[in-house]
């Protein structure tokens, strides 16, 4: 590998302009090329970038020898640039979330990962959360006990499917979906956070009575093979001030997890683990320095929680014990991409600055994804269950 990663960026929206300013401030990275099918929004991200504009990525790959290329397309035009860039022989890969929208296509992406032996990563930013990494820390610690049940409700303001991409919204949004768009962050994050967990069943509704070109939301109940449950929910039709809501919540045999990732009207962002009541201080202590160790600055507190509401009490007045922090800390749309640079750097899966939190998302991860996302589009279609081997 040369001392800086020769890279490309294929595609130059919203986020591909992201990628490629960001690798562009990266010193071990040099931007060599980027491509939109816009040629003057090519030539402007190189002026300020000093790469090579094209307006065809197939030339682009010609022209130059790349060590890293992202594909930062929209949701449904994944496939082509990431098999072109394969066949080219680029040895990594940064693709945007989704892997892709068809099952067909993610195979394809899979199977010439495989074949060709490149890396692929795809960017779920949010494993780089400071606050997701001490969801998983949590989960994984078990310091809810059993976790039996949760739900995640990720949902946008109407702008998103309606403006955001300017006068190629309505065709962006109706080729994609709350379940690529939204559902796949969700998606991800549950299968990172309860790792090794896998889920085996999914039964979902979706309505269509607003947008007309795209569906208005998905709902979906996913069964996982520990016998968990998770509700996963997302609709784009709101009209709302903020432009994204996200909220989680874990429920397990001793403990609770609350996570106002994206706040909504009157909800202040914040994060609080109710942990197991049994453990004690100074194993608290312990895995809030562990959480510190990688980024996470939380506080540990020890109350008595009295529920009430007013005229109506149900007991309580115990020691209870928590992980908490408030207001955001939601890290950001490149946050994973230095450690997946970094990976690349030091050939792992798990880069030093990525320690601790379990490798990095891959093809696998994103093949796995799409499969899921796509049951819960078939599900809804057909109304009965999928069930995933």
């Amino acid at each position: 590998m040369r001392k800086q990663l020769n890279a490309g960026v294929i595609g130059l929206g919203i986020l591909g302009r992201q990628h490629a300013e960001f690798l562009h401030r990266r010193p071990a990275v040099r931007l060599a090329a980027v491509a939109d099918v816009r040629k003057p929004v090519a030539v402007e991200v190189a002026a300020l970038t000093g790469a090579e504009a094209f307006d065809d990525y197939a030339a682009m790959l010609r022209a130059h020898t790349l060590d890293l290329v992202v594909v930062a397309t929209p949701d449904h035009l994944h496939a082509a640039p990431t098999l072109a860039a394969l066949a080219a022989g680029v040895p990594n890969l940064l693709l945007e979330k989704p892997l892709a929208t068809t099952m067909a296509d993610a195979d394809a992406i899979y199977d010439a990962v495989e074949r060709t032996g490149a890396r692929l990563f795809v960017d779920f930013a949010n494993r780089a959360s400071p606050l997701d990494i001490a969801t998983r820390y949590v989960i994984q610690q078990g310091l809810l006990g059993r976790v039996v049940y949760g739900e995640a409700r990720l949902d946008d303001n109407i702008t998103v499917p309606t403006q955001m991409w300017g006068e190629r919204t309505r065709d962006f949004a109706g080729n994609s979906s709350t379940a690529h768009f939204l559902l796949s962050h969700v998606v991800d994050l549950l299968r990172w956070y309860f790792a090794p967990a896998e889920v085996t069943e999914v039964y979902a509704i979706s309505q269509q009575a607003v947008l007309g070109y795209t569906p208005d939301l998905y709902d979906a109940f996913l069964t996982f093979d520990n016998g968990m449950k998770m509700r996963a929910k997302a609709e784009w039709i709101k009209h709302i001030d903020e432009l994204v809501e996200f909220y989680l919540c874990f429920s397990g045999s001793e403990g609770t997890l609350i996570y106002n990732k994206r706040n909504g009207f009157a909800c202040d962002e914040g994060w609080r683990a109710n942990v197991r009541a049994q453990l004690p201080l100074d194993e608290l202590r312990r895995h809030q320095d562990a959480l510190l160790a990688r980024g996470v600055n939380v506080a540990s507190l020890v109350h008595r929680p009295t529920p009430t509401t007013g005229q109506l009490s149900a007991g309580g007045g115990q020691t209870a014990l928590a992980l908490e922090k408030r207001g955001p800390r939601h890290g950001g749309t490149m946050a994973l991409v230095g450690p997946c640079i970094d990976a690349i750097i030091e050939g792992t899966d798990e880069p030093s600055s990525y320690q601790g939190n379990g490798p990095l998302p891959n093809h696998v991860d994103g093949l796995r994804q799409t499969q899921i996302v796509t049951a819960i589009i078939d599900s809804a279609r057909t109304g009965e269950p999928v069930a995933l081997g």
